[in-house]
């Protein structure tokens, strides 16, 4: 039987300040204050409900993944992977194509990947001319097996309300948001600390990963004994990954973040046959 591969993905991004400063129309303006008047502008037309910006506006400045690879009834953890822009925008094209040629061969797992991770990819590769055949042929097909948004399936294709990451997170015994979230990335870009947003882009695949291993287990396509390897594998293998894929100042904003997701491991923990551990979860929500 051939394995399957699956690759999970996040992206943080800050304003694209070419096109922010296109359409402010005034060249001279400072940066900051474009950008202050765009998002007024947007939190004007929503009533003060939000300044999200439309997609095309969105630059990449920090990217984590997770490969991982299914054999027989077990889904482990093959590696790790983390993109950086440390130039101001200098080597995207290059991370565009190599990010193309990761997702070639891998079930995507995302969070939301449809409605942002992806289209992001997508209209980053329109401005900068970067090809992604493969992409375009199937995968980006709604309803495509080898694209698995978990925001779509927790809501059965937004049949009922969606949650953010962090509330799912917190449901099954993850950290969620630990004090940075979305928003902050772009004063931490300013600030410099492109460790720090990779750290948290990191925990976002993370806990993907694990929620997706929980869904599978629910949906049935993984075993109880199965689900249980699958994620003491995760366990066994993120703290080696990190040391060998991540820089120290990453490490360092990751320190203690797996022992933090103990309510979550400890659930399948290395101790009790996996049906046993299986039996003690549904025991504890009694």
């Amino acid at each position: 039987m051939t394995a399957r591969r699956f690759l999970a993905l996040d992206l943080e991004t800050v304003p694209d300040e070419a096109l922010v400063s296109a359409v402010d129309g005034e060249p001279s303006r400072p940066y900051a204050e474009q950008l202050r008047r765009l998002l007024a502008e947007r939190r004007a037309r929503s009533g003060g409900r939000s300044d999200f910006l439309p997609l095309p506006y969105h630059r990449p400045v920090a990217a984590c993944g997770l490969e991982g690879i299914e054999e027989g009834d077990v889904v482990r953890v093959a590696d790790v992977f983390t993109w950086a822009d440390r130039d101001r925008g200098g080597g995207e094209a290059a991370f565009l194509e190599e990010t193309w040629r990761r997702i070639e061969g891998h079930t995507l797992v995302s969070f939301h990947g449809r409605g942002f991770d992806l289209p992001v990819l997508e209209l980053r590769s329109l401005k900068l001319g970067v090809t992604a055949p493969d992409w375009f042929e199937g995968r980006r097909a709604e309803g495509s097996p080898e694209h698995l948004d978990l925001l779509e399936l927790l809501s059965n294709r937004r049949a009922t309300p969606s949650a953010p990451l962090d509330l799912y997170a917190k449901l099954v015994g993850l950290p969620g948001k630990e004090g940075v979230g979305g928003k902050d990335v772009q004063r931490l870009y300013e600030a410099g600390a492109v460790d720090h947003i990779v750290a948290y882009c990191m925990t976002d695949v993370i806990q993907t990963w694990l929620l997706f291993l929980r869904f599978r287990l629910v949906e049935g396509s993984l075993s109880a004994a199965g689900y249980a390897a699958s994620v003491r594998a995760a366990r066994e293998a993120l703290p080696a990954l990190f040391a060998r894929r991540l820089g120290p100042g990453e490490r360092s904003f990751l320190a203690g973040y797996l022992e933090r997701c103990a309510p979550f491991f400890g659930e399948a923990a290395p101790g009790p046959e996996p049906e046993l551990a299986l039996a003690g979860m549904r025991q504890s929500r009694r």
